[in-house]
């Protein structure tokens, strides 16, 4: 009771009063401010101590979608509703009368300028575009846990928003002056995400990131747009960098610090391809301690939790004995693709840093895997690339005893022929295997050179499909299989597509409810793939164009894709011209036949749709 006196007497002493910089909101001088588009209107509310804009400049796929669908006119009308342009906060600090001595000094004379100092803030968004369906809706945002944890190890206070699951956001409902800001750019939200970081830079952020795989190829694009909405980009997945800095970000960002892997000025990212070259980089640049950390699930709220539960049971729950009770997230058990140590990579990937297989200890997949049951989680998606021949990983893993269901990444080379993988996979879980496999094509030669899935180029890899599919039926009905397929390669005829279309069959008739989902796509040309290369290089697309038996003049080259290659995303013009130059197809027969492949998956047994779009959702196509 006496030190609670004491501590009163304390604070009796002080007056503490709140200022409102009513003359110049934190937006950025906005109010009242006329550009050639629009006005922003703005006005202050004396009793709330706010000023008010009443009208919000969106991007433009938030206007289009509004004529797509009354939901969408729905969410355009309330973003344009009133809402707060925060303002500048002053504190003054005085001694009481009461208290002041003789001389009537100042406080601020006595202990100097006071400020008051907030706790160091971090806010991550996952940036996306565009309406998705509830099936690619499924799984929680991994690679943004992992930032949000180590801020959080670091210090900072975390806040995740992922549009993908909880829709877009107005960020002067997440970012404070000084904050870190955080952005995951892939090809479909980085036009948004440029939007995004320009208002977070208006609301007052420190600091604004970017990283995932567009932000990484498109970082010099990025860091050289002149107003400089983006101060760093990370060109890696390391942890470790992203640990330095948070250490010090104004010390990366002021240029006084650099760090590998982390860039803050155009010409810094070691290269722009996730090709041969890259690959090879990346198999010497990285061990297990910049891939794994225990991520801090909770950064995201229950409710986020609830949606993405609800969600997948929606779309997944009949595949489960118990569909009420499945709680499903992400998880990165271990690092590499088999594929790249080949040297090649398949010419539409996209994914970058996977070079190193590194199969953690098994003290962190203890750990890791105890985490997550402890949250909740009773089904693991291993986004690890090709998982399925790790067979060590699989070992390690039933010492740790069963999962409920557990989905991985495989290739058919090796589902084809190591029935040994299969059976240590199936004794990871007690209900449900998925693999999810890129079988790509039903055409051994669009296999072989169109979409550069040779491998060593030993034997059919048409074969090596279709023997993965007799596997997977010959496991039993706790093993699924979901594979994807794609028209468009360099190469492809409508005879091609119609093999591809024989084989989709073939399967699901093999198959039946051991099949969950075929997923049908075109090819889409996306920088940062071996396939971009035709953005840089004329003789890689002539090299192309003979694929298809045909020819590129140097000024056709040019035209379609040259004059392209520092875009932020691949134009349309370009696409389409990719099926011109490349294919004997054009862009409206390979989503004619990706929709054939839609209507044939209906047939199967317990049927999931699957994402008709991998790369980009239906508003954006």
């Amino acid at each position: 009771m006496r030190m609670f006196a004491f501590i009163l007497v304390i604070l009796s002493m002080f007056n503490v009063e709140v200022g409102y910089a009513k003359d110049k909101p934190i937006w950025g001088n906005s109010c009242g401010r006329e550009t050639s588009s629009q006005i922003y209107n703005c006005s202050w509310d004396e009793s709330r101590h706010e000023w008010i804009e009443t009208y919000v400049g969106w991007d433009n796929w938030e206007f289009a979608e509004s004529g797509r669908s009354p939901e969408g006119a729905a969410r355009v009308r309330q973003m344009h509703e009133p809402y707060r342009v925060p303002v500048k906060k002053t504190y003054t600090i005085e001694l009481r009368e009461l208290y002041r001595a003789p001389e009537q000094l100042e406080l601020a004379t006595m202990l100097g300028a006071a400020h008051v100092q907030r706790g160091r803030r971090f806010v991550g968004v996952n940036v996306e575009a565009g309406t998705w369906p509830d099936e690619s809706k499924v799984w929680p945002h991994l690679g943004l846990t992992y930032v949000g944890t180590v801020a959080k190890e670091s210090g900072y206070h975390v806040t995740l928003h992922d549009e993908l699951i909880q829709g877009p956001v107005p960020l002067e409902k997440l970012v404070q002056p000084g904050d870190i800001v955080g952005l995951s750019l892939v090809t479909t939200g980085i036009e948004r995400g440029v939007v995004l970081a320009r208002e977070a830079k208006a609301l007052g952020a420190g600091a604004v990131i970017a990283g995932n795989d567009s932000a990484m190829f498109r970082a010099d694009q990025l860091l050289r747009i002149p107003d400089k909405p983006i101060d760093v980009i990370f060109t890696s997945n390391s942890l470790r960098s992203l640990r330095q800095f948070f250490e010090d970000p104004e010390g990366v960002t002021s240029g006084a610090v650099h760090i590998d892997n982390v860039a803050t000025r155009a010409g810094q990212s070691p290269y722009i391809s996730n090709d041969a070259h890259g690959v090879a980089l990346e198999r010497k640049a990285f061990t297990a301690e910049d891939f794994f950390l225990i991520p801090d699930l909770s950064l995201f709220g229950a409710e986020y939790w609830d949606e993405v539960w609800s969600i997948y049971r929606s779309q997944f729950g009949h595949k489960h004995p118990n569909p009420g009770e499945v709680r499903n997230a992400i998880a990165l058990l271990a690092q590499g693709c088999g594929r790249a140590g080949m040297g090649d990579v398949c010419d539409y990937c996209t994914i970058r840093h996977v070079a190193n297989v590194v199969i953690p200890d098994e003290d962190y997949l203890e750990k890791t895997i105890s985490t997550y049951r402890d949250f909740g989680i009773n089904t693991f998606f291993n986004v690890t690339d090709s998982s399925f021949e790790m067979g060590k990983l699989a070992e390690r893993m039933q010492k740790l005893g069963p999962v409920d269901a557990l989905v991985l990444y495989g290739r058919a080379q090796a589902i084809s022929g190591r029935l040994d993988l299969l059976e240590k996979w199936k004794g990871v879980v007690n209900d449900r295997l998925l693999i999810n496999c890129g079988m790509d094509s039903g055409s051994e030669r669009i296999l072989q050179l169109g979409i550069n899935k040779s491998g060593s180029k030993v034997g059919s890899r048409l074969e090596e499909n279709r023997q993965a599919v007799r596997n997977i039926k010959a496991a039993g009905p706790k093993v699924h299989l979901h594979f994807s397929v794609i028209f468009g390669s360099p190469g492809e005829t409508h005879e091609t597509c119609e093999e591809t279309l024989q084989f989709v069959s073939w399967a699901i008739d093999t198959l039946g409810e051991q099949l969950d989902v075929v997923e049908g796509d075109i090819f889409w040309v996306n920088f940062g793939a071996p396939c971009s290369e035709i953005f840089t290089s004329y003789e890689a697309t002539q090299k192309r164009a003979a694929l298809a038996g045909k020819t590129i003049s140097r000024e056709d080259w040019y035209e379609h894709f040259g004059r392209h290659a520092d875009e932020l995303v691949v134009p349309d013009s370009a696409e389409r011209a990719w099926y011109t130059f490349f294919t004997d197809i054009t862009i409206e027969d390979a989503w004619a036949y990706n929709a054939r492949v839609t209507e044939m998956a209906k047939g199967i047994p317990g049927h999931i749709t699957g994402r008709e779009f991998a790369f980009k959702p239906p508003t954006l196509t």
